[in-house]
């Protein structure tokens, strides 16, 4: 066995206790400092899992130390010139790999994001409380969206459903309404739950039939109490209002910086309206022995739109475009800008990055701290 194969086989015994003494540290780290009781811990341990490749590596290490040792030994008596290609640096190859594993090993647990403790942070953010005003009125039934496919009631629970996709962060409540009104579901930021309750939203709801927009807006201003939050009614209709009672309400609207959008629903020409809208063999609703044809009271809409200086979309589709007005809320004047204080987690990551700088440098002028071997 000649001296070179020998120095190949210490400096994998070099590496194999290294190895060991590494990972023994590391062990007694996790399991005997009471890390748990200094609150340390890792935002995404799972990156751990990533020293896996530790072992590969030193697999491929020991594999091109030993296709080292047997170049030397098979040319070991031809003198330096075939020699030159392939250097023989014991002490510097053991901290090529040294280093190299290093590095990676402190650059897997900065990924892990250790953190200890929390400090405070003041930031703000813009809020918006928002009350949707659906209309449950029997006209609602009427099938004259997308083509006379779809009711009305219909499409504004999948135009609800598509806005609260495009609101984010912004708290939402539901009022329904027709002659009378009632709380569906109050603020709340769980768009989830309310996603449950709309579709089970029916114009058998409230036997007290009509269609009452200023009651609507009546109880949506009452969840706005206790409230710093910016402040929006979105009032989801066909424009049948027949009591002309929500002028009253827009001076208390204004006066508590509440803004109003509307969304009409229906056509021009109309549909009859469904005694009951589950099965059309019991009729169409009649008055004076003619069945009633609803159509969308656009006029009245607009001049309801036009009082309170409202944003108006009106649509008869089967899926309305609420786009507009979901930019609008989103965009809104009357969000709030609101102080919050909030603690976060002290992140140490720069620590084991800090290390794995150092062993990189370290690895890049290796060549220069130590001299070769003059043969």
């Amino acid at each position: 066995m000649t001296k070179k194969h020998s120095t190949y086989q210490h400096l994998v015994k070099l590496l194999l206790i290294s190895e060991g003494i590494w990972w023994l540290l590391v062990l007694i780290c996790c399991v005997v400092l009471p890390f748990g009781r200094w609150g340390v811990k890792l935002l995404h341990p799972e990156m751990l899992l990533l020293w896996i490749i530790i072992p590969i590596l030193g697999v491929l290490t020991w594999l091109q130390w030993n296709w080292k040792s047997k170049i030397y030994q098979q040319y070991s008596g031809y003198g330096t010139t075939r020699m030159l290609w392939v250097k023989f640096e014991p002490v510097k190859a053991f901290l090529h790999y040294f280093l190299l594993r290093s590095t990676y090993f402190f650059i897997v647990l900065a990924m892990a994001q250790p953190v200890a403790g929390s400090r405070k942070v003041n930031g703000s953010k813009r809020v918006l409380d928002l009350v949707i005003c659906l209309d449950i009125s029997n006209s609602m039934n009427t099938k004259d969206m997308g083509g006379g496919q779809v009711s009305r009631l219909t499409a504004a629970k999948q135009a609800i459903g598509e806005l609260m996709n495009q609101l984010k962060g912004e708290r939402i409540a539901v009022v329904v309404f027709a002659n009378d009104a009632y709380t569906q579901l109050p603020l709340t930021m769980d768009y989830g739950a309310a996603k449950l309750f709309i579709p089970d939203i029916e114009t058998s709801m409230i036997t007290d039939q009509g269609t009452n927009i200023g009651r609507a807006l009546e109880l949506a201003r009452e969840q706005f109490k206790d409230t710093e939050s910016g402040k929006a009614v979105l009032v989801i209709t066909d424009g049948e209002d027949h009591e002309n009672l929500w002028k009253k309400q827009l001076t208390e609207l204004k006066k508590q910086h509440i803004e109003l959008v509307y969304l009409g629903l229906g056509s021009a020409k109309g549909g009859l309206i469904p005694n009951n809208p589950y099965d059309v063999s019991e009729g169409y609703k009649r008055e004076n022995g003619q069945a009633v044809v609803s159509r969308l009271d656009k006029k009245s809409l607009e001049r309801m739109a036009a009082a309170s200086g409202s944003i108006l979309v009106v649509s008869n589709s089967a899926f309305p475009n609420i786009y507009n007005i979901a930019a609008n809320y989103k965009n809104t004047k009357n969000k709030q800008v609101m102080k919050v204080e909030f603690n976060v987690d002290k992140n140490y990551f720069y620590i084991p990055a800090i290390l794995a700088l150092f062993c990189m440098i370290c690895y890049f002028f290796l060549p220069i701290l130590i001299k070769p071997e003059k043969r």
